[in-house]
Order: C-alpha cells, then sequence, then structure tokens
C-alpha cells in the first residue's frame, strides 16, 4: 500500500466566506478549472482578479460587486448647458 499526497481546492466567497457547496457537502476539486467549471451556471460569480463571490443577493456582496463595475460615463459637463431641441431644428 502506498501513500499519494494530492492538493484539494475548496470555494468560498469572498464577501462571507461561506464555502461553495453541493447537496449540503463542501465540494472540493482537483484543479481551477475544475472548480471554475463547477460554479458556472450556479449563480456565484468569478471576477478578472480570482474573486469569487457567492450568489446571497445583500447589500454586502452588491456593494462588491458594484465597485467591480467602470464609473458611469459623464454625458454632461457640470455648467454645460443643454441645447434645446427647438435649437436643434433651426
Amino acid at each position: 500500500m502506498s501513500i499519494t499526497d494530492h492538493t484539494c481546492i475548496t470555494v468560498a466567497c469572498d464577501v462571507c466566506g461561506y464555502k461553495f457547496d453541493e447537496d449540503e457537502y463542501t465540494a472540493h476539486f482537483t484543479d481551477l478549472q475544475e472548480a471554475r467549471s463547477a460554479l458556472r451556471g450556479t449563480g456565484w460569480t468569478i471576477t478578472a482578479d480570482r474573486k469569487v463571490f457567492c450568489a446571497t443577493e445583500d447589500d454586502e456582496h452588491q456593494a462588491y460587486i458594484d465597485a467591480l463595475m467602470p464609473p458611469e460615463p459623464v454625458t454632461q459637463v457640470p455648467g454645460q448647458i443643454a441645447i434645446d431641441e427647438a435649437e436643434m431644428t433651426r
């Protein structure tokens, strides 16, 4: 008999620490690709910088997701006068 050493990967939410589980047990994966594949379609979010967010919909989780979004574009510079539609038809 021989003993084999291997690495096991588990996934936990970076916001609340909840561990990804299937049928009430923590899922263990052999590599990152397997973990990413398992999370697809489950409501969990994986960001480009490898952060992981569970599917909990509360203010704390939403704040982390909102922080990842690019800033809203500025459509009007402060002090700029909007063009009146009547002026556009002249």
